[in-house]
């Protein structure tokens, strides 16, 4: 969709039906040191009914001073499916990751079917945020766990804290939204609703800090250049590809794979 010598936004666009039953959706991303990549997802996902489960598995890796933006649409789980949505980041040096993930339960007129998530980030120290949710049909009837709620969004932030955008009174936007700070360099902002989205929180909140993430890397790409463009042998140009995402997706009897691989 854009791109500099740098890094690129690259849109995620899906050709066929998906998730159908059975299927095994793996996207692995690696961000290469000092760039960065802005992935768009153009529509949202419905995992739809069948007896096999479903499964969409994110892997990325982000190199020093790399950054990686993600702003995922909704990620849909019909009645009558058991579907696993699984995020796995590696950070490395001062890498920064923003992601947004979107969750509903059931399409119009559903309650949706059995719905895990996990998240492992982690850094060159160790565990960033480890976290599993089980939104089962039976578990989250529990006390405290999901109730009659539909709708989930998080927004995740890697690699430094940024501050809360806005300050809604609790239950404003929704029966819950709460923003925490990792122990250490991240944030968590997440919403919980009845129905269809009607978040007006987390979208701008992750526009504000993408621009927060973009505007660090802006700052520290100025401060390297000239070092850069004293170096033998190298100019402003002298660096090869600046990202690459591989995507695969695997079915019962089928299997794709797509690579995109902007260059510098």
């Amino acid at each position: 969709m854009d791109q500099d010598a740098d890094g690129a936004r690259v849109g995620l666009i899906a050709t066929r039906a998906l998730l159908l039953s059975g299927d095994d959706v793996r996207i692995e991303v690696n961000v290469a040191p000092g760039a960065w990549l802005d992935v768009v997802e153009a529509t949202g996902t419905v995992a739809y009914e069948g007896a096999a489960p479903s499964s969409w598995t994110i892997d990325a890796d982000v190199g020093d001073g790399g950054v990686l933006t993600w702003a995922g649409m909704p990620f849909v789980v019909s009645d009558e499916i058991a579907s696993h949505r699984g995020t796995h980041l590696r950070l490395h040096g001062t890498g920064k990751v923003l992601m947004q993930e979107k969750v509903v339960l059931g399409r119009a007129g559903q309650t949706g079917g059995d719905l895990s998530t996990s998240l492992d980030a982690s850094d060159d120290t160790g565990p960033l945020q480890v976290e599993y949710l089980d939104l089962g049909r039976q578990t989250r009837q529990m006390p405290g766990v999901f109730g009659s709620l539909r709708s989930m969004d998080t927004v995740t932030a890697l690699g430094w804290t940024p501050e809360p955008f806005g300050a809604p009174d609790a239950g404003s936007t929704g029966p819950g939204e709460t923003y925490f700070p990792l122990n250490r360099s991240g944030a968590v902002l997440r919403w919980m609703g009845i129905g269809r989205f009607r978040d007006e929180l987390c979208d701008p909140t992750f526009a504000a800090w993408r621009e927060d993430a973009m505007r660090d890397y802006r700052r520290q790409r100025a401060a390297q250049r000239p070092r850069r463009e004293a170096e033998p042998g190298r100019g402003e140009d002298g660096h090869g590809p600046a990202a690459a995402i591989t995507a695969s997706a695997a079915g019962a009897d089928r299997r794709a794979r797509r690579s995109v691989a902007p260059s510098a």
